[in-house]
């Protein structure tokens, strides 16, 4: 007799679950990954951030600025954090986020976005001729 109950409690189950208009059988809909004109500012701006090294995959040891647009805006996204066993995330890593503070610092250079107080600038080499200095 109990399991005539739960075999009615389960078909009522699945009538209900099969009802929903969301039930489709269709996989959930991801979260739309960060397009690259969303590119955080960067934290901190590197001064000669073309000459920054990737130090992982398939770029390993390349230079920023040898890289294309798609690639140097990739690496200047938020990554999913790393997870320890107790559920708390791993604190970036300082490599990680030099590379990542590059990429944003070339991307924002490069659109102009950059705080003016914030861009890395040359010296600018003047010269000057002492005989004509007008005071």
């Amino acid at each position: 007799m109990n399991l005539e109950l739960i075999h009615a409690e389960l078909v009522r189950i699945r009538e209900a679950l099969e009802a929903r208009p969301y039930a489709s059988g269709a996989p959930a809909a991801k979260p739309a990954a960060p397009r690259s004109e969303e590119v955080p500012m960067p934290t901190e701006v590197i001064a000669d951030a073309g000459n920054v090294q990737v130090h992982f995959g398939k770029n390993k040891g390349v230079a920023l600025s040898s890289l294309g647009d798609r690639s140097v805006a990739w690496y200047a996204q938020e990554p999913e954090p790393r997870l320890g066993n107790n559920g708390k995330p791993f604190p970036p890593r300082p490599e990680d986020v030099l590379l990542r503070n590059a990429a944003r610092t070339i991307i924002h250079q490069k659109r102009g976005t950059l705080p003016s107080a914030a861009v890395p600038t040359a010296p600018v080499a003047t010269s000057v001729n002492e005989e004509h200095v007008p005071f």
